[in-house]
């Protein structure tokens, strides 16, 4: 493979969305023409921007050793999006201990409020939470939930996520929908619709909150070929025809309606999972079924639709089919609709607190992406090249 086609293009954003070197859409725009296939890879959050360039080269490289059988039948375009996560402000300079569990974008100044004025920040916090919208009735569920927590904070005592940890998750969920929409509509879409026939097929992979980002591009008019979305950050039911306990569908059910995305949209969840099967319930739910408040209107079926995250559940809601991660290196993924990949039997290496979340560099997930991408198909002996149409395309 050349240097050229080895590059990794980089699209950084800003806080609300924007970019922020619109340099860099010069270069995308230059290698567009050249390009078969366009690979957009989102990272999840707690990444700097050296990092997520780092990790979206280190996945990328997994994905050059699957493509290798298509030889030149495929000229890929690589394009890592960073996007900024800190929810608050910057760090203070003084660092955390080893054994405390405020994770980076949280010691700025609310998090100096909730050392020196825990009253005065838990009034600032129902503000926050008690002005926010819900996009979805799934979302509804979660700021409910959120408000709770918000307004029971001072009497918790118990869990080790305080309100205000559950506040920057929905912020960071909350923005990475936002900023995926703004960075479709706005330049992604554009971008390719100007190209028309001669636009390559594109395919969106995104990683925890960088899962949420990719899917909200399309709402911002992207059209890719597939879209994957590995261990995702977000609710379960975010496809489902009806969530329980409401009467609405989940907020991306037009994605699948419309028919918005041409191929698979591929869920891949693990039991390992520990950030999602663990962490995700106690920042959307909190304490409330331990204290006794889930019933009634936040009764049993509410409960389960807050605590329960795409990366871990898989999608939930609809007739969507499950596969092993294994074995459809061999037997392949269905063309189209919403497909759940179970990776509980490689996606296992354990982190501190959150299990595997970050565990999502393995040959069978590169794999993946190219068999939803309609390059490769499954075959006895493992995924092999899909034959050329009458087109020239695969």
């Amino acid at each position: 493979m050349r240097a050229r086609e080895r590059e990794v293009l980089q699209l950084s954003l800003t806080p609300d969305g924007r970019l922020a070197h619109p340099a860099a859409v010069e270069a995308l725009e230059e290698q567009l023409p050249r390009a078969t296939d366009c690979f957009v890879f989102c990272h999840g959050w707690l990444y700097e921007q050296t990092e997520a360039r780092e990790e979206a080269a280190r996945f990328f490289a997994l994905l050059d050793t699957a493509l290798r059988p298509l030889g030149d039948r495929v000229v890929s375009l690589r394009l890592a999006i960073h996007w900024p996560w800190k929810p608050f402000a910057e760090p203070t300079i003084g660092r955390q201990s080893a054994g405390d569990q405020v994770p980076p974008g949280l010691t700025g100044a609310l998090g100096d409020l909730a050392r020196t004025d825990p009253g005065l920040l838990g009034r600032l916090l129902a503000a926050l939470v008690e002005a926010e919208v819900p996009l979805g009735p799934e979302e509804e569920l979660e700021l409910d939930a959120l408000v709770r927590q918000v307004r029971d904070g001072g009497r918790r005592g118990s869990s080790m996520l305080s309100p205000l940890h559950a506040l920057s998750f929905w912020l960071m969920k909350r923005r990475a929908g936002q900023v995926g929409e703004r960075l479709g509509r706005e330049v992604l879409a554009p971008l390719l619709t100007m190209r028309g026939d001669r636009a390559p097929r594109l395919h969106l992979i995104g990683h925890s909150f960088g899962a949420k980002l990719v899917a909200s591009t399309v709402l911002g008019g992207l059209r890719p070929e597939s879209l994957v979305l590995l261990l995702a950050a977000f609710s379960a039911f975010a496809f489902a025809d009806e969530v329980p306990g409401t009467k609405g569908a989940g907020f991306y059910r037009r994605v699948v309606t419309d028919q918005l995305v041409a191929g698979p949209i591929v869920v891949l969840r693990s039991d390992h999972d520990r950030a999602l099967g663990t962490l995700y319930p106690a920042v959307t739910w909190g304490d409330q079924v331990n204290r006794g408040t889930a019933p009634g209107r936040f009764g049993h079926a509410r409960e389960v639709v807050a605590r329960s995250a795409l990366g871990a559940a898989g999608a939930r809601g609809l007739a969507a089919p499950e596969f092993d991660l294994i074995d459809v290196q061999r037997t392949g993924v269905p063309a189209s609709g919403v497909v759940n990949i179970n990776g509980s039997r490689v996606v296992t290496r354990e982190d501190w607190l959150i299990g595997a979340h970050r565990d999502i560099y393995h040959d069978e997930i590169a794999t993946l992406v190219c068999l939803a991408a309609g390059l490769l198909k499954g075959g006895p002996t493992g995924a092999r090249p899909r034959p050329l149409s009458p087109f020239g395309r695969p």
